[in-house]
């Protein structure tokens, strides 16, 4: 599942914060914005995802993130209906679209985001590991921090997302080489102290300091 954008749009705190909990377990960064704003976000920020409370003027709110999409195209839409408004309602025809009754739970909400900007390539909670502005994704092999991609190389991030998923645990270079590189490997041990200091350069700051070098053993990620 690859990280994606989503612009939560409403004029209440409560259906914003209903939206971040929803979206909060996938792989999507966020941004907000009021209805009266949809057009110039939109033309300010490159979104896949527009989670939109539909409010007492559904149709006309959606016609405008249509109208605010390059060419109608790329975004889905995802509208927060009230139920009276299920008989007129009308999903623009342009767009990926869906809609969802207010008063649907969170589970519901993340289901129907996944179907729209994941299809065929969900992936679960289990397989997202969140670290403060880290995002590991263990589906499809790729780290973020806030909504870029890290540049891992194949084992780079296979040795960072073996210690990040076994916290607070040091290893030595020795195990790390077995675990990480296989039985069959015959380089040094050193190579581990090489990929370290690769890793700490690109993920940088507070993460960087989380990977620990525990002296006269190894390494360990602190949890």
């Amino acid at each position: 599942m690859h990280m994606r954008r989503a612009l939560l749009v409403s004029d209440d705190v409560h259906t914003l914060a209903w939206m971040r909990q929803a979206l909060t377990p996938l792989d999507v960064s966020m941004i907000e914005a009021r209805p009266s704003d949809i057009t110039a976000r939109l033309a300010e920020d490159e979104c896949d995802l527009v989670v939109l409370d539909g409010g007492r003027t559904p149709d006309v709110l959606a016609q405008a993130v249509e109208n605010a999409a390059t060419g109608g195209e790329g975004v889905a839409l995802l509208l927060i209906i009230e139920p009276e408004a299920l008989g007129s309602l009308r999903l623009p025809a342009r767009l990926r679209g869906d809609f969802l009754v207010r008063g649907a739970t969170s589970e519901e909400m993340a289901a129907r985001v996944r179907a729209l900007v994941w299809p065929g390539e969900e992936a679960t909670s289990q397989e997202l590991v969140r670290v403060g502005r880290l995002t590991v994704n263990l589906a499809t092999y790729q780290a973020h921090i806030d909504g870029e991609p890290v540049d891992f190389t194949y084992m780079e991030y296979a040795l960072f997302t073996f210690l990040v998923t076994h916290p607070n645990r040091a290893y030595s270079r020795e195990v790390l080489l077995r675990r990480v590189w296989g039985t069959d490997y015959y380089g040094g041990s050193r190579t581990v102290d090489v990929h370290i200091r690769r890793i700490r350069s690109k993920i940088g700051g507070e993460l960087a300091d989380r990977l620990e070098t525990v002296r006269n053993v190894g390494y360990h990620w602190r949890g």
